[in-house]
């Protein structure tokens, strides 16, 4: 049993340095490979006015949507109030059918007062004149119409309250102008204004970088590595960060550019997933470093 457990050894000793060699040699390495931005926004004002809030500080973690700050915008609100109120205006009178129900009586009133002539006449020719009997008539006409134009009245009433609710969606739209919002999450590293400021529209007022993933640039050789061998292969990304402290960060290559330079290089982009601190929550992974780039070709 001795025996068998000395020959086991030997042979993991044999075999095992001879495997991890071809695991590092099938790996493309390549140094100093510099980190950089994947994805920044310098965020906007989109509307003219003073800065009358400021959300956020320099190293603040934002998430998509969330405030950065706010230009005046109380004149906006009051126009807001107006075009509320003349939405249940509008309302109302759509829901108002009174000429409706008043025009249906006053046509039956006269159809009745027509019908009445024209059977007086067939009892006793000549007791309701001609001109009078023409009168009714007409005086029957008029109240039908009267009903159509109410109850046209009314279809347009109902098209003015969705005139009026577009009208107040627009100056919700017109509002959320006023507001400075995070397009992206990231860090704000950067504000450009100070509370009380005046801004134009197009001035950047904060600058938001993205930290979770992580840009990082080698260049290949076109003799000896093929597009399909690296897109989507698997990398590590090796750095030393203070205080002498190795780092190793996963991610995949996602774009192998279809240019060769005139060395017979070109050049290959891999995201990484960044790291936080344990104990301070800053990201550990910073653009500008540079770092070893292990790349796991595929067959």
């Amino acid at each position: 049993m001795q025996t068998v457990l000395i020959a086991l050894s030997i042979a993991l000793t044999a075999f095992g340095p001879e495997t991890e060699a071809g695991e590092r040699d099938a790996a493309i390495v390549v140094q100093g490979c510099p980190v950089s931005l994947i994805d920044e926004s310098q965020v906007p004002a989109r509307s003219a006015g003073q800065l009358v809030e400021i959300n956020v500080v320099e190293g603040q973690a934002v998430k998509v949507g969330d405030p950065l700050g706010k230009i005046d915008d109380a004149l906006i609100l009051r126009n807001k109030d107006v075009k509320m109120y003349q939405l249940q205006s509008a309302e109302k009178e759509a829901g108002n059918d009174v000429n409706v129900r008043y025009a249906k009586w006053a046509n039956m009133v006269a159809d009745a007062e027509y019908q009445q002539a024209v059977e007086a006449n067939q009892q006793a020719t000549g007791a309701v004149p001609q001109a009078e009997l023409r009168r009714l008539l007409l005086e029957r006409g008029k109240t039908a119409l009267a009903i159509e134009q109410a109850q046209h009245d009314q279809e347009i009433s109902s098209l003015n309250v969705n005139v009026r609710r577009a009208e107040l969606q627009a100056v919700e739209q017109e509002l959320e102008m006023y507001r400075i919002v995070a397009p992206i999450e990231g860090v704000v590293v950067k504000r450009f204004f100070h509370q009380g400021e005046w801004v134009k529209p197009g001035d950047t007022v904060f600058r938001i970088v993205r930290m979770d993933r992580l840009r990082v640039e080698a260049m290949l050789s076109a003799e000896t590595y093929s597009a399909a061998q690296l897109d989507g292969a698997k990398v590590v990304l090796s750095v030393r960060l203070p205080p002498g402290v190795e780092r190793s960060f996963q991610g995949r290559v996602v774009f192998v550019s279809p240019l060769v330079d005139v060395g017979m290089e070109f050049p290959v982009w891999a995201e990484v997933e960044n790291v936080r601190d344990e104990k301070s929550g800053h990201w550990l992974l910073r653009p500008g470093l540079s770092g070893t780039l292990s790349i796991q070709p595929k067959p």
